[in-house]
């Protein structure tokens, strides 16, 4: 009876969605091991750039659809998952993202007493005693 129903009615929909979307570092996730602390210089590895995408259900609007509310659950899903691709994959977002994480941070240590503060991806080995 299922494939009749597709076969009849095969589902189809399309729908505008709006989202809200975050893109950003989470500094509650910086840790010890995230510093590297040497008198005046401090490194900080950032932590994991984040996406976070909240559809706005309220403002979509379901265009032509045919689909029962599990089919739209896993349409609005895909858009979901649209908006996160596009996101991460926009160079100059993820740019301005760490720019504005690199000086949060630059405040924060220099204001903290720090003459020099690095913002890395990845910590530096420790320098060894020579």
């Amino acid at each position: 009876m299922n494939w009749a129903a597709y076969s009849i009615h095969t589902p189809r929909g399309r729908a505008i969605v709006f989202a809200d979307v975050r893109l950003g570092y989470d500094f509650g996730r910086l840790e010890g091991s995230s510093l590297r602390i040497q008198g005046s210089h401090v490194d900080v590895a950032l932590p994991p750039l984040e996406v976070k995408v909240e559809l706005k259900p309220g403002e979509t609007e379901i265009i032509g659809s045919n689909l029962d509310s599990a089919q739209t659950t896993l349409l609005l899903e895909k858009a979901r998952e649209a908006f996160e691709r596009e996101v991460k994959g926009d160079a100059r977002l993820k740019e301005r993202a760490r720019r504005s994480a690199e000086n949060t941070l630059r405040v924060l240590f220099l204001s903290a007493g720090f003459r020099e503060v690095n913002v890395v991806d990845v910590l530096p080995p420790p320098a060894t005693a020579g």
